[in-house]
């Protein structure tokens, strides 16, 4: 039987079947590249869903700092931070807001129509209705409530508040912060930075409705406290020049003034006033300039007479003259193209640097400073600290007005230094010229300024050294200084004296105390020349003369009752020192009393 055989295939060429498998190869690489892919996009945008509902769901609150308390140098509280509710609303929990806005107006100061917006507005779920309401008033939210909560939607929540418990007390030195805790003027914007403390952070989980989950973890960063300042015054020493800025604004009918005492060893300010005052609690009821300004840094003015004892001093020191060296004063004298004279035109004849200061002869002064000569009479300007700022701890100081001659050469005449030398073509600030005469009361030194006295982190306090910022003169020539100074204020006792005791001649100014004084008044410049009728009475000195506790300056701008400074600011002088000797149990001599001087009087 014949066999019948299936027909073979063909081969199938080896190059068609690697082409089948590099394109099954390919898909499959595409397939599961496609795959991993929309894994990827699921796992990015469920991770995405995550973050966004996470970021919802918690809850990031800023922890503010206290701000650290300002205090006189022996701890009374000038500024300080409060706790007091502030009203908080959830408009869209408020059911009826007509009548809500009814009940509350009357307890928050505010007008009905003003709030009745607010709670109806569904869109705003958290408004600040009041800030810092009273104690009382927080109580009266609280009784519209139920169970001495406040009404659904109202919340009543904790802030701190800056406040000043002294009001106007030393608020040139204290300064204002702002509503929203950052310092503007005085030490509260000096040591900002310190005062204001460091920001904390709380991030919390909360449900959908925005409540805290309590169980979730919560991560804080505590914030923290600002440095407590305590400063270089003394409250008792501040209101003495208070209250006799007051007085001599009042009865001088003045436009301005400026008291300053300082610790001559040390540079701490001990009190400064100026007028006109401000209450840093209403700081915004009072024009920029006059919260930010302080006269007693601010304001220039010619030294008139005061400067002598600066051109005295540079003149022992460089040996230009000695205590015994005299010229002659005739009353007037020609110079430079002008005749220069003393106030009253009247001459005192042959005059010691001593003499110049008791008589305050612009015609000596002229000549003893021209014997120093041009580089050694700027030289010591330069050393005083004129011209330039003390670095006193406060802003906006200013540096005064110096026209040096290698700066200003073609506004500089020989005329120049023969004005300044009776305090008249130079301007100084009267922070400047304590500071430099304190280095006359101390034996020579220039101290630095400054209003704080120790800085305090929790229990670690740190003091705030005196700094020497350079010796000027010699302790000889600050002895020689002070024996001039205190005759000189000898021949102002009359003024204090002479009305209750009959007794016009040379005394004590203060009863029982060696003091030194020396008074100037200087003409306002005005339209390049000057105005008769326009002066500044002051006073600058120190007490006791031999070992000085104190350094006083008393600054009057146009009194309208007595224009020369010995009339207007020795009075005031006299009260401050007076007062000053008992407040620091500084013994009198009791051998130390002109005619019918009592110790303490008169006042």
């Amino acid at each position: 039987m014949a066999q019948i055989s299936a027909p073979r295939r063909a081969a199938v060429p080896r190059w068609r079947i690697n082409i089948i498998l590099l394109v099954v190869f390919v898909m499959g690489l595409l397939t599961t590249r496609q795959l991993v892919l929309i894994q990827v996009y699921q796992e990015l945008k469920g991770r995405r869903l995550d973050e966004l509902v996470q970021g919802e769901l918690t809850k990031h609150v800023v922890l503010q700092p206290r701000r650290g308390t300002i205090t006189d140098r022996n701890g009374v509280a000038l500024a300080m931070n409060v706790n007091l509710n502030s009203l908080y609303v959830d408009s869209t929990k408020i059911e009826e807001p007509e009548k809500m806005a009814i009940l509350l107006a009357p307890i928050i100061n505010r007008e009905a129509s003003d709030l009745i917006p607010l709670l109806s507005d569904k869109t705003r779920e958290w408004t600040r209705l009041s800030r810092w309401i009273s104690p009382e008033a927080a109580d009266q939210i609280r009784k519209l409530g139920e169970e001495g909560e406040p009404p659904t939607g109202l919340f009543l929540i904790e802030e701190a508040k800056r406040v000043y418990p002294q009001g106007e007390f030393a608020s040139r030195i204290v300064g204002a912060a702002n509503y929203e805790g950052t310092g503007i003027a005085g030490v509260e914007a000096f040591y900002n930075d310190e005062i204001k403390g460091i920001t904390g952070t709380l991030q919390a989980e909360q449900d959908r409705d925005q409540r805290p989950i309590w169980i979730a973890p919560t991560q804080i960063v505590e914030p923290q406290d600002g440095v407590d300042v305590k400063l270089t015054i003394d409250s008792t020493v501040q209101k003495l020049a208070e209250d006799e800025l007051r007085r001599v604004v009042e009865e001088q009918q003045a436009e301005g003034a400026t008291i300053l005492i300082m610790e001559p060893s040390s540079g701490e300010i001990l009190g400064m006033a100026t007028w006109p005052v401000f209450d840093p609690n209403n700081y915004t009821e009072y024009e920029p300039e006059q919260v930010n300004r302080n006269n007693a840094l601010t304001d220039v003015y010619e030294p008139g007479s005061t400067f002598k004892v600066i051109v005295t001093a540079m003149g022992l020191q460089t040996g230009a003259f000695t205590p015994d060296t005299t010229v002659y004063d005739g009353g007037v004298v020609h110079r430079y193209g002008y005749d220069i004279g003393n106030w009253n035109r009247a001459g005192n004849g042959a005059q010691t640097p001593g003499q110049m200061l008791y008589n305050s002869s612009n015609v000596a002064a002229l000549q003893f400073g021209e014997m120093v000569g041009r580089d050694n009479f700027y030289k010591y300007v330069k050393l005083f600290g004129y011209g330039q700022l003390t670095g006193i701890d406060l802003g906006g100081e200013g540096q005064g007005i110096v026209n040096w001659p290698e700066d200003n050469p073609d506004n500089w005449s020989d005329l120049t230094l023969g004005q300044n030398s009776f305090g008249q073509g130079i301007a100084v600030t009267p922070i400047q010229h304590l500071t430099a005469m304190s280095a006359i009361a101390n034996g020579g030194t220039l101290m630095w300024p400054h209003v704080v006295k120790e800085k305090c982190l929790g229990t670690q306090c740190t003091p705030v050294k005196p700094r020497v910022v350079r010796r000027v003169v010699d302790q000889g020539v600050t002895d020689a200084i002070r024996g001039m100074l205190t005759t000189n204020a000898e021949h102002y006792a009359n003024l204090i004296w002479g009305p209750s005791t009959g007794n016009w001649a040379d005394q004590p100014l203060v009863a029982g105390y060696h003091v030194a004084a020396k008074t100037g008044t200087s003409q306002i410049p005005v339209n390049g020349g000057y105005d008769n009728n326009s002066v500044i009475g002051s006073v600058i000195g120190f007490a006791p003369s031999d070992n000085p506790r104190i350094a006083v300056l008393v600054k009057i701008d146009r009194p309208k009752k007595a224009q020369w400074g010995i009339e207007a600011a020795i009075p005031v002088y006299h009260r401050i020192v007076t007062k000053l000797m008992t407040h620091f149990r500084i013994p009198p001599d009791p051998n130390y009393l002109g005619p019918g001087q009592v110790i303490g009087g008169p006042q």
